[in-house]
């Protein structure tokens, strides 16, 4: 039997009465509830029962069967039509044959015409509905989920995903008056996903900007969409004219991937990619790439960083490391970062490392080159090491420290035209027993080294320039090297003083500590020193006696911590040390790596003291850290090495800035050259809360009196778009280079920096 038409009259009229056609005149009208439903929460209230499907729920002042199959509603029409609400003016509600052969409804509505469902909210001058959502409205605007604001001649409805815009406009700027928008001919949405427009044009505060005759608009409600990212645009007086933009595609919730192009007028094309991904912890992994095309040049220039931490099966943690570059030309040329431009060094590792407990097992490859110019290059690595190490660590109850290191490597060490490969093999147990007091820490260790090299340093016959010459090299038999260390470090005595100074401000007590810090070590003679080939630290060990002392004040304040109560603050910390050689025959104070200058005095003979070290470092509150370092050599009387760094962090501010000065060692004061002296800061200041940041960096050589870089940047940003400008100055190395960069920020939509820059690649969606 087929099913007709079904109305619920929930309007505060004597319907039933005028459906029976009742003549009494109907008695006074109070404020019908399709009044306040105007104003009521998007969704039903509770207390009236959803409809079931099918079923179509109206509320008007009055209506009227027309016909069998017809109901005309007229006076604040109020519907729900299969969980669709629509209010209108007036509304024809028709009954309809589905294909299927059953029966449904359609809605005809005219006059302020409101559609809403979920999170969608459109309003126009006529709907066409039918109760699977399908349909259309004329002159209509409105929301569609998740907040996109969206106007056109026409508004079809597809489905619950889609829908189709004729001559519309479109934004994600949810602000009274949206300062930017696209206009289009023609434009699809699919909700929580993306808009794809033709003939769009970008408009801001009404102003056309540019014309894209296809466009790709991401509106996820997570933050990463798939689409293309806004172009930047930058002049520079070296590179010319820039354009550039990006393609970011997400691969799934824990992958995504860049790719981006580049031009630059006067130099060419660049091309990036980036790859990252997020698995579970710690697994993750950046792999960026970059090559430059440059206009003439016979090959490509590139730019490499890939970092990978994997957790594999077993509990095994893999890494890479991965930072090379074409040359060294090419950063020093290109790069916005002055660390990165002013670095020389290529590095290429992986590891495999698994806990084993007791111990930590690795297997490892690395290869780092450094240049020197474009005449020299440092080349040295391990391929490949295993090392098995525990670090120092309590067993037993005696209190006893046991640690070991045993490595194996492969060592390549060389340069562009010769590359030596030996082997060693190096052992280092360790035992300790810290004994500890009311006035005194005492802790006396143990350690013993043995050291197997494949190859030796000696002198070999060679044929130069056709004449045989002898050539020093690694070129030797096998050598071995072994030595006792112990090791005696004391703390204290310490003497202490407690200042009270009620009613001040930043603390009510005051301590004072002072205190001797003494360290003793011994190690036995190493035969053969000279033939030991040379690759890190750990092949400069030489047999000595020495006693580095330093003496150690703190100064602590009674303040209260984040729970509100008092507790003891150290604000300031003030070291100093030095070392006393009582072996210098060998020159064993020449490779200490505590100190920048090395313990020889005028004429370069031995001396037994090092320079004197001086560290202080100012805390007064979490916000704000200062650090001072003085080096002073007692042989030459000069000081050697002057720096500070000081870092400062509050609510709307944050500051870095440093100063470092060295001097030449001469035994003539007129030849004590500065040999570097340099200022170097960075910042970042909120101007206006949440709008307005402000951004800067800058490197200068006061030896040369020249501002090696600066770079500044001005970003404006609120709810629904922003903008940011940049601005680049190098005076570096034979680079003169200025260069300024413009970026939009809009709502859903990410922004591209520059891929050789600080705060590179894409900003992604918001």
């Amino acid at each position: 039997m087929p099913r007709t038409l079904s109305l619920v009259i929930l309007a505060g009229l004597a319907l039933a009465g005028a459906a029976a056609g009742a003549q009494e005149p109907p008695p006074p009208r109070p404020k019908p509830e399709a009044e306040a439903s105007v104003e009521a929460p998007l969704t039903q209230p509770p207390a009236e029962p959803l409809p079931t499907p099918g079923e179509l729920r109206v509320r008007a002042e009055s209506y009227e069967q027309v016909k069998k199959g017809h109901i005309e509603a007229r006076g604040l029409v109020d519907l729900n039509l299969a969980g669709m609400r629509i209010q209108a003016d007036q509304a024809d509600i028709f009954e309809v044959a589905r294909p299927d052969g059953t029966l449904g409804n359609r809605v005809v509505a005219e006059g302020n015409v409101v559609f809403i469902r979920g999170e969608e909210r459109l309003a126009g001058d006529r709907l066409e509905m039918d109760d699977s959502g399908r349909g259309h409205l004329l002159n209509a605007s409105g929301y569609i989920e998740p907040g996109v604001y969206v106007e056109g001649r026409r508004v079809e409805r597809i489905d619950d995903k889609t829908y189709k815009v004729d001559g519309g406009r479109f934004t994600s700027c949810s602000q009274p008056n949206p300062r930017w928008g696209f206009e289009a001919s023609s434009a699809e949405i699919e909700i929580d996903d993306k808009v794809k427009a033709k003939n769009a044009v970008f408009k801001v505060k009404g102003v056309p900007v540019f014309y894209l005759p296809y466009m790709y608009y991401p509106i996820g409600s997570d933050g990463r969409s798939t689409g293309l990212l806004f172009p930047h645009f930058g002049y520079s007086s070296y590179r010319g004219v820039n354009v550039g933009t990006g393609f970011f595609w997400v691969m799934g919730r824990s992958a995504d991937q860049t790719f981006y192009a580049d031009y630059w007028s006067k130099l060419g094309h660049g091309y990036g990619h980036e790859l990252r991904y997020v698995l579970g912890t710690p697994s993750r992994g950046t792999f960026r790439t970059y090559v430059f095309d440059v206009k003439g040049a016979e090959k490509l220039d590139y730019d490499l960083e890939w970092n990978a931490l994997q957790m594999l099966p077993g509990k095994v943690r893999a890494s890479l490391n991965v930072r090379q570059y074409s040359d060294l030309l090419f950063e020093q040329r290109y790069q916005d970062d002055f660390n990165r431009a002013s670095n020389r060094t290529e590095r290429r590792s992986g590891a495999l490392e698994k806990d084993l407990k007791l111990a930590v097992l690795s297997a490892y490859a690395d290869t780092t080159s450094t240049y020197f110019g474009s005449e020299y290059t440092r080349v040295n690595g391990r391929l490949p090491g295993v090392s098995l190490r525990r670090f120092p660590r309590q067993i037993g109850w005696g209190k006893v420290v046991v640690g070991l290191q045993a490595k194996a490597d492969r060592i390549r060490y060389g340069n562009e035209e010769r590359v030596d490969n030996w082997s060693r093999i190096d052992v280092a147990p360790y035992v300790s027993r810290p004994f500890s007091m009311s006035f005194l820490d005492f802790t006396p260790s143990l350690g013993y080294r043995y050291t197997r090299y494949g190859a030796s340093y000696g002198v070999t016959q060679a044929e130069v320039d056709g004449i045989v010459e002898d050539v020093n090299g690694i070129v030797g038999p096998p050598i071995s090297r072994s030595f006792f260390e112990t090791q005696v470090e004391m703390r204290g005595p310490t003497f202490a003083k407690v200042w009270d100074t009620p009613g001040f401000g930043y603390s009510e007590r005051f301590k004072h500590t002072i205190g001797p810090e003494i360290s003793w070590t011994y190690r036995t003679r190493v035969e053969d020193f000279n033939s030991i080939p040379k690759f890190d630290g750990d092949d400069y060990f030489l047999g000595t006696n020495q006693v580095a002392y330093s003496l150690v004040q703190r100064f602590f304040a009674k303040r209260r911590g984040p729970t509100g109560k008092a507790q003891p603050y150290e604000f300031l910390t003030w070291r100093l040390t030095q070392t006393y050689y009582v072996q210098i025959a060998d020159g064993q104070s020449n490779f200490d790596p505590n100190y920048s200058s090395s313990a020889f005095g005028p004429g370069f003979k031995p001396e037994h003291l090092s320079p004197l070290m001086s560290r202080v470092r100012l805390r007064p509150a979490p916000e704000f850290s200062a650090d001072f370092h003085l080096e002073y050599d007692v042989n030459f009387e000069q000081v050697r090495r002057t720096s500070v760094f000081a870092n400062l962090a509050v609510s709307r501010l944050a500051l870095t800035g440093g100063w470092s000065r060295s001097v030449r060692l001469s035994e003539d004061p007129a030849a004590r050259i500065v040999g570097a002296h340099s200022l170097r800061g960075n910042g970042a200041l909120e101007l206006v809360p949440k709008r307005l940041f402000l951004e800067g960096s800058a490197d200068y050589d006061l030896v040369n009196d020249t501002l090696w870089q600066m770079r500044g940047q001005l970003r404006y940003a609120v709810q629904c778009c922003g903008f940011r400008v940049e601005y680049i100055r190098f005076s570096w190395n034979g680079r003169d280079e200025k260069q300024w960069r413009f970026n939009l920020e809009l709502a859903n939509v990410g922004s591209m920096g520059s891929f050789l820059g600080a705060g590179r690649g894409a900003a992604g969606y918001r």
